[in-house]
């Protein structure tokens, strides 16, 4: 009886402990009480089976209609970011002491103050001039021009080189660190310390480390080379080498290589984007391109516009969602808890596109903002009021894009100059006909751009077309001295 009687309590006692662990892992996933409102969850992956692989942004955008709200997605860490970053990216580095020092740095280095000074505006004004020579003389090869142009701003002024050709990487890490398109590691984080032969999982985010650090490491060893043979040039990277730059916390290479990459990647890769989604949508609207020539040609008649001009001509990016940010303490909004280690993601698609800011806030009209004071975009992120802010393409609160200033200059700076110098309309094909440009291909990531269009770019006139020429050759021999 006493064996029997034992048998049944350990039988008793499995079963209650097999139940308690069923619960466990029913309940693993679920949204728990005092959480925000949420896509429904499912055991175990909670509703991270939502989150899809392409347009994100415009999934958290339908999420916020029908949620009335703020929106949650069950604690889908990042650590996607980190296996591919091996945490010694600035962009997606935690609070701690280095990135203070490391965006103290960066804020200093990439302040108006250094930008607008002569050496700084001297390059993004000859670099500009060249885009627009690139045009007049193969327009069919825009998009390789826009990303060449765009990545010279940024490789000047951080490793003192010139870019004289496109590079392609940018695509390949946008799309490792897309939400969705990768092994679920947010919510099994041990798997980072598998061999990637073993788990197939971030194979993709081992390559893309790989690849980084052997990007910055070559990217830094010219700039070594050249140091070697007495070529010292006014560059960030040149600073670091020549114990210029006073850093509270030390460096190891790496942290050296990766923070000036990640400079280089943040300012070249949205640039070229934006660029591109702008000449996509004013080749589809032609007239929002002749109110824009009416302003230009107010202001600037027949001289090519300067930075100077900023203040009569506004012109406004838009990106769709911005970095993921995380909750480093919990937290508390209207009554719904934030825990520690959430990811927060702002936005921004849904933000730029509310009808209760803008009429009609899918169509294109640049006009929306010209009810705005024309100041640049660092007015508007400083305002404690978020109903003030025109966009929020940068991001906001204290991680705001530490490149803001360089960004709203390049970006100005080309499209304002782009729109005096040239017409762009849709491509013709054999016959003659247009071919449609469709404003809604875009390929998908943190960041996303249009996928591959053709557009016809003539100059407006023989004038401007010779203006364009004889600033070409005044500014070549200096663009020479950084390649």
């Amino acid at each position: 009886m006493s064996s029997t009687s034992a048998l049944s309590r350990s039988i008793v006692l499995c079963l209650v402990f097999a139940i308690c662990m069923l619960y466990k892992i029913l309940r693993f996933g679920s949204r728990e009480k005092h959480l925000p409102r949420g896509p429904p969850t499912v055991p175990i992956l909670g509703n991270a089976h939502l989150i899809p692989k392409q347009n994100l942004y415009r999934k958290i955008a339908e999420w916020s209609q029908y949620k009335n709200g703020a929106n949650y997605l069950s604690r889908a860490r990042e650590k996607q970011s980190e296996v591919a970053l091996n945490n010694e990216s600035f962009a997606m580095m935690h609070a701690t002491l280095m990135y203070k020092a490391h965006r103290k740095i960066a804020m200093k280095l990439l302040s108006p103050a250094r930008l607008d000074d002569s050496e700084r505006a001297k390059v993004l004004d000859a670099e500009t001039i060249a885009l627009m020579n690139d045009l007049l003389s193969t327009p069919e090869d825009f998009s390789a021009h826009v990303k060449r142009s765009t990545a010279s701003m940024a490789s000047i002024p951080v490793y003192g080189q010139r870019a004289t050709s496109p590079d392609t990487f940018w695509a390949t890490i946008n799309n490792a660190l897309e939400p969705g398109s990768y092994f679920p590691v947010e919510q099994f984080p041990f798997l980072k310390f598998v061999p990637s032969r073993w788990n197939p999982g971030p194979g993709n985010a081992f390559a893309c480390s790989h690849t980084m650090a052997h990007l910055w490491s070559h990217a830094r060893q010219l700039v070594e080379a050249r140091r070697d043979i007495g070529d010292h040039r006014d560059c960030i990277m040149d600073k670091f080498l020549s114990g210029e730059v006073k850093n509270d916390v030390p460096m190891s290479d790496a942290v050296l290589n990766h923070f000036c990459g990640t400079l280089l990647e943040g300012a070249t890769s949205t640039t070229a984007q934006s660029v591109h989604t702008n000449l996509l949508f004013l080749g589809k609207y032609p007239e929002v391109q002749k109110r824009a020539r009416e302003d230009l040609d107010r202001a600037c008649g027949i001289r090519i516009p300067a930075w100077s001009d900023f203040d009569q001509l506004p012109i406004r990016p838009t990106a769709p969602v911005g970095v993921p940010h995380s909750a480093t303490k919990d937290d508390w909004y209207k009554g719904m808890l934030i825990p520690a280690g959430s990811t927060v993601l702002i936005p921004s698609y849904a933000l730029n596109h509310t009808s209760a800011h803008y009429s009609g806030p899918s169509t294109y009209n640049p006009s929306h903002y010209l009810h705005l004071p024309n100041k640049l975009a660092t007015h508007f992120a400083a305002s404690p009021d978020y109903s003030n802010r025109d966009h929020y393409t940068y991001g906001a609160g204290r991680r705001i894009c530490v490149g803001i200033h360089l960004a709203e200059r390049t970006q100005w700076m080309i499209m304002a100059r782009v729109l005096w110098g040239f017409i762009i309309s849709p491509a013709v094909d054999g016959s003659g006909n247009e071919i449609e440009l469709d404003i809604d291909a875009y390929t998908t990531g943190l960041s996303y751009e249009p996928l591959p269009f053709k557009l016809m770019i003539v100059p407006r006139s023989e004038e401007h077309a010779e203006l364009i020429w004889k600033e070409f050759k005044d500014v070549d021999a200096y663009l020479r001295e950084w390649e």
